[in-house]
């Protein structure tokens, strides 16, 4: 599935940059910049960074599920999501219902 059409990312491309990026040390959030510095592109429009987002969250889990990166790395991820959230949050004053929310079920990120 084509994520952006402007730098032709896709999916797969994504998957590819987070299992490079989550194994780092140290692993930053991985964010649609840093994705798309991973993959040495820019984002042009924007208009792809609501699905990039999904996209980025749904990959995390499924890599997890796979092995493919350590369960340790997604959780101190989900952890500085939520903690980044409730910080914009407290600053802007707003309830981001797009924001990253843990499931209580089984601890994967969705997208509200």
């Amino acid at each position: 599935m084509i994520v952006c059409s402007c730098s032709m990312i896709s999916d797969s491309d994504i998957e590819d940059a987070l299992v490079e990026i989550l194994n780092q040390p140290n692993a930053p959030i991985p964010t649609p910049g840093v994705v798309y510095r991973q993959l040495s592109r820019r984002m042009n429009c924007c208009s792809c960074a609501p699905l990039a987002v999904e996209t980025i969250y749904k990959k995390v889990n499924e890599l997890e599920k796979k092995g493919l990166i350590c369960p340790d790395v997604c959780v101190a991820t989900r952890s500085k999501l939520i903690e980044f959230t409730a910080r914009r949050a407290r600053r802007t004053g707003t309830n981001d219902k797009a924001a990253p929310q843990p499931n209580a079920q089984d601890g994967q990120l969705k997208v509200a």
